[in-house]
């Protein structure tokens, strides 16, 4: 979100409005309620210009710089209920959803070109290094243009299936290092290198050696540049950098210079080779496995520089959010050997000890549920979805006006035991159709409730390559190896958010070969 006000922004303000809102307001209907009697900030709590968010906050025990954003809309849902009204900005209202109905109303209601505010520092970044805009600073038509072909080619079930034998792999390759077992003192590092490896193989066709002690990127620097996004996203008032370069900057740059490097000189070499093949009479015969960078580059729509941005968002959005959704995953399945012999015992039956191919991986409901779990408890992204309509709307019964910002609130709902009985446990079985070992109480039959990826236009161009990802290297663990946590390891996860949910602390991790 961008900011709760001005002292904070990244979280709660949105300028811009949808477009094409249906389920439009009838002033004449008896059955809508106005406004204001959405429960919510009334009184000082609702005095414009910052004085009312302040009033509130310290009501609430927020008032704390930067914001604990969970703590806040945990406080604001206890105190006002499933929909709540509180001021944002100097003179607009926010309405924040903490029902999967109440979503389901919002996220169905029909959008063009969703609105979402930029990151500024990537922004000013790609202004002063004269780069195409990406898909995390674009809105309107502009973004509409960049993100229709990536996703027509990257999103579709078939397109994304075709790398499965590419993914394993790599896969491969990684549980071979561990085939006699041993200890990572640090998993994220070790997925990032991973990560790395194979987004890498959809990015630009070639193996980068990362699973064999030559990491690519220096996660210091990847930390920095994903620490300087967290921080501009807080920040207060005008941002300097835009006129100077500020430290917050320099660490920025620094890390973005990294990573546009290391994509430009592996475009580069992914085009000369493209090059040599066609001038060799080869490119039917290179072209036989799965080309994103040919693919983006045939499309009519996609110039040189676009398929360039595209392929950096893809790069740095899938290294980062992979790596920290499998170290999310691993550490709790090493928590619950239970929950990993139930997960050995399904890949076993499905595939034995063959490699794992999207046929094999389509019977496994038990590892996507515990993928799906994983991201239940640690919601990828904080808070949730937005939306701001450029029509009058009714939701839950309530008349909103156009231009009101409306916040569904996804990791609440991940974590109310109204949709999720005892939330805080590791529980596939809640994902699994036909399951018979938790009652009704603890499966969850809303797909409002969870949407990890977003929902709608503006969803995760990467979700579907995440997702197979994820599910091939679990796989592929789970089929030769055990995980443990070592002796003293806090089994409790402490994690914050920094554009993903990423670990706060270093997360250890016992391997050894299965017995079975």
């Amino acid at each position: 979100m961008k900011a709760l006000y001005r002292r904070f922004p990244g979280y709660l303000h949105l300028r811009q409005y949808s477009s094409n809102a249906a389920a439009a307001f009838l002033r004449e209907s008896p059955d809508v309620k106005p406004f204001k009697e959405i429960p919510g900030a009334t009184g000082k709590f609702a005095i414009p210009y910052y004085i009312g968010n302040t009033f509130l906050l310290k009501s609430l025990g927020c008032l704390e710089y930067p914001v604990d954003l969970k703590k806040f809309m945990t406080a604001i849902h206890k105190r006002y209920g499933d929909i709540a009204r509180i001021r944002t900005t100097t003179n607009k209202w926010g309405v924040f959803l903490f029902h999967p109905d109440l979503a389901k109303e919002v996220l169905e209601i029909q959008i063009k070109n969703p609105f979402r505010p930029p990151i500024d520092v990537l922004r000013i970044y790609n202004e002063k290094e004269n780069l195409s805009q990406s898909l995390a600073t674009l809105n309107g038509e502009e973004w509409a243009k960049l993100r229709k072909p990536s996703q027509e080619l990257i999103l579709r079930p078939v397109a994304v299936s075709a790398y499965v034998g590419i993914l394993s792999r790599v896969a491969e390759d990684f549980v071979e290092k561990y085939k006699h077992g041993g200890k990572i003192d640090d998993l994220r590092p070790t997925l990032v290198n991973y990560a790395t490896e194979s987004v890498g193989m959809l990015c630009f066709n070639r193996r980068l050696g990362c699973l064999h002690d030559k990491p690519v990127i220096d996660i210091t620097l990847l930390e920095d540049l994903f620490d300087a996004i967290d921080r501009d996203l807080k920040s207060i008032g005008i941002k300097p950098y835009r006129f100077f370069n500020t430290p917050l900057y320099r660490k920025f740059k620094k890390g973005a210079d990294h990573i546009h490097s290391i994509c430009q000189t592996e475009i580069k070499s992914a085009l000369k080779k493209l090059e040599t093949a066609e001038r060799d009479g080869k490119l039917k015969e290179y072209l036989q496995e799965p080309n994103l960078l040919y693919s983006l580059l045939c499309h009519p729509k996609m110039t040189l520089r676009s398929v360039d941005r595209t392929l950096l968002d893809l790069f740095i959005g899938g290294v980062e959010s992979t790596s920290n959704t499998l170290t999310f995953l691993l550490f709790e399945l090493a928590k619950n050997p239970d929950k990993q012999e139930k997960l050995y015992n399904e890949i076993i039956s499905v595939c034995g000890q063959n490699d794992i191919t999207k046929d094999t991986l389509a019977k496994m409901s038990y590892l996507k549920a515990c993928v799906r779990e994983a991201m239940r408890i640690y919601v990828p992204t904080s808070p949730g979805m937005y939306r701001c309509f450029e029509k009058d709307v009714v939701v839950g019964g309530y008349h909103i006006p156009a231009g009101t910002e409306i916040v569904v609130c996804l990791q609440e709902m991940c974590e109310d035991p109204r949709f999720f009985k005892s939330p805080e446990i590791f529980l596939p079985e809640r994902f699994v159709r036909g399951d018979s070992t938790l009652t009704e109480e603890y499966k969850n039959s809303n797909p409002f409730a969870i949407l990890p990826f977003g929902f709608g236009p503006r969803s995760c161009i990467g979700q579907r390559f995440a997702e197979t990802e994820i599910h091939v290297l679990t796989a592929k663990i789970f089929q030769r190896l055990e995980v443990s946590l070592p002796s003293g390891t806090n089994p409790v996860m402490e994690y914050k958010y920094r554009t993903f949910a990423t670990p706060k602390h270093a997360v250890p991790l016992m391997i050894r070969p299965t017995e079975n």
